[in-house]
């Protein structure tokens, strides 16, 4: 009797811990892994493929998915294919849910591309020459320098810095999936 009560008991719990239907799944979670594709795929339930803008099959789950939810255009490439982000080689940056968050640009669509970009700024650096060459020391050193000063010459630029050819924080790569069907 315990048992059966028991056994009762892992299925509702096993029926409750699915809110979508078993067609879909997992359909569009996103994985990260150091396996690479062969192994990966070996290792997990479904199918699941790179995040690397290849075209999205018709017969995938996420494709049928996407459709249902009306969300397939926002995956059109400028041919008018339907293809999965590109991840390769990017950091990923987490959605602003209903506008809110730290990406500044308003409207932005799930899986779209931001290339990279730096926000206008500026370094500036004074030097003030002195018409004599002269330096001041002492407590009216200040006031006297700026009442002799002949000019001041305005930089704005700073010098390259390091080797690399962008700008990055410290980052490790891993592959990244995203499961299209089970």
């Amino acid at each position: 009797m315990h048992l059966c009560v028991f056994a009762i008991g892992i299925l509702i719990l096993l029926g409750f811990s699915r809110n979508q239907s078993d067609d879909y799944y997992e359909i569009g979670d996103v994985k990260y892994s150091i396996l690479p594709p062969n192994t990966f795929n070996k290792t997990q339930k479904g199918s699941w493929v790179l995040l690397d803008g290849k075209p999205m099959a018709e017969d995938q789950k996420l494709y049928a998915l996407l459709e249902q939810e009306f969300l397939l255009d926002n995956f059109k490439d400028a041919n008018g294919v339907y293809t999965l982000p590109d991840a390769r080689g990017n950091f990923i940056r987490s959605m602003n849910v209903n506008g809110q968050g730290n990406d500044p640009q308003a409207g932005r669509l799930v899986g779209s591309y931001q290339a990279d970009a730096l926000k206008t700024h500026q370094h500036s650096l004074q030097n003030t020459i002195y018409k004599h060459g002269r330096s001041f020391k002492g407590d009216n050193a200040k006031d006297h320098a700026l009442k002799h000063a002949y000019g001041s010459v305005w930089a704005q630029r700073t010098n390259n810095t390091g080797d690399a050819n962008e700008s990055r924080p410290k980052n490790i790569t891993l592959y990244c999936y995203i499961k299209v069907s089970n």
